[in-house]
């Protein structure tokens, strides 16, 4: 409700000049007395950094190496973690493995409101898990679960999914933006009040975000995506947003029939080429999170068919890629005009990481001139409209993972090459300033 403040003409909606009185810009809202903010005393007066004590959080494994990882050392007492992906990708099977595996931390209630008791069973049958505190429910109104939560001391709860359950006295729609919203605090609270760690599953739309409002991300501690290829056995969980812990961490997991396993050597699936090089192949190492993790890229130039080439890239940035190419036809002097040129990153990683773009160039000249690179080469660089080579960032944490594998020689930029510690290892480090340097050197 409006009201003119020259005549007290009340109306429904505001009006720009009052229909009684003639007056401009006269209509203010009109606040319930119930409704109005009034400043409160505070109980708690405002505390300096340099006074605050610091304690240190408990940390609780989930019993798998990796997700640990990403969690920033395990779970903390009220933790509210989320987890999005595409569907069949593995949420519901990764948190039934990690929820029978907390249950010898204490009790775990598996709320699914998708898929039945018996259901449930049959998978946690056919990944051997077996649990007496491991508890599972088939439920999609959420005062009847917190009725379940109410004196059972229950330590660990799996909401499956947040968009299939609802709270009677929210006045919307079942899977609404309301409701999502709402259930997603009323969990919250649950697990600020009693220090119970939530796990919710959300669904993703199309576009691959999490569906709902994004205040939806906002509320909880921690966000994981999982990312997987549409043929590929492998799985990839990676944190976006940890209040506990760094961002950008990833972990990698192999589908099985027996549910997922942690794979911890990455070297495997991401170098699939290393003994045997080939043409269009070369090795980059990336920074995700704060793991260093070294991956193949792989290129193909071949004569186009038709009349408009084509260029795709899997895994690479399609705007750096087509970038990439460029500053190579003018750079280098080879022109793709009639050519096809693909790029993928092998193991179905994304990545964004720059450091990729010297590797990225390499492997698009090796198969156009259809020359291999040499074994155990190794490059790093981000470059620039000129073709030169920018300096990077973790320059050492990079090398160190690359000597760690037995690498024999990795390009840098020039202007890296004074932050070099060097160690007891046999490795061969160039420090170069342009792509024609590297192309000189190499072939």
């Amino acid at each position: 409700m409006f009201f003119c403040n020259g005549c007290g003409y009340k109306s429904l909606k505001w009006l720009g000049r009052c229909p009684v009185c003639g007056s401009w810009e006269s209509f203010q809202e009109e606040i319930p007395q119930s409704s109005q903010k009034t400043l409160r005393k505070s109980t708690l007066p405002p505390v300096p950094l340099s006074k605050v004590e610091k304690e240190k959080q408990k940390r609780i494994s989930t019993h798998t190496h990796e997700l640990d990882k990403i969690l920033g050392g395990g779970l903390v007492r009220g933790e509210v973690v989320l987890i999005g992906g595409e569907p069949g990708v593995g949420k519901s099977t990764l948190l039934l493995e990690v929820s029978a595996k907390l249950a010898g931390s204490g009790k775990v209630l598996y709320v699914s409101a998708e898929e039945s008791v018996e259901q449930m069973s049959l998978r946690a049958k056919r990944m051997k898990l077996s649990n007496d505190n491991l508890f599972l429910l088939s439920e999609d109104n959420l005062e009847a679960i917190c009725a379940h939560l109410e004196g059972n001391n229950f330590e660990f709860l799996v909401i499956d999914s947040i968009q299939v359950i609802y709270h009677p006295s929210l006045n919307a729609q079942k899977g609404s933006a309301s409701q999502i919203k709402g259930c997603a605090d009323f969990l919250t609270q649950i697990a600020k009040t009693t220090g119970c760690v939530v796990f919710i599953i959300g669904h993703v739309t199309k576009e691959g975000i999490i569906a709902g409002p994004k205040l939806l991300e906002h509320i909880v501690d921690c966000v994981l995506y999982f990312e997987s290829d549409v043929v590929s056995c492998y799985r990839i969980l990676r944190a976006i947003k940890n209040r506990f812990g760094a961002t950008g961490e990833l972990a990698v997991f192999k589908m099985s029939s027996e549910g997922l396993r942690e794979e911890r050597s990455l070297s495997e699936i991401f170098l699939p080429h290393r003994d045997n090089p080939i043409s269009g192949s070369s090795i980059v190492c990336v920074i995700e999170g704060l793991r260093p993790i070294i991956l193949e890229l792989q290129a193909l130039v071949s004569r186009a068919s038709f009349g408009v080439v084509r260029r795709r890239s899997l895994g690479f940035d399609f705007n750096r890629f087509s970038l990439l190419v460029a500053i190579i036809e003018k750079r280098v002097k080879i022109s793709f005009s009639s050519e096809d040129v693909f790029l993928n990153v092998s193991g179905g990683l994304k990545i964004n990481d720059p450091s990729a773009d010297l590797g990225a160039c390499v492997a698009i000249i090796s198969s156009y001139k259809e020359k291999t690179v040499p074994p155990g080469y190794v490059f790093l660089g981000e470059i620039g409209l000129a073709g030169e080579i920018r300096p990077l960032g973790n320059i050492n944490v990079r090398i160190k993972e690359i000597s760690r594998l037995g690498f024999k020689k990795v390009y840098i930029p020039l202007a890296n090459m004074k932050e070099i510690e060097r160690g007891k290892d046999t490795l061969d480090i160039a420090g170069v300033s342009s792509l024609k340097e590297v192309l000189e050197s190499i072939w």
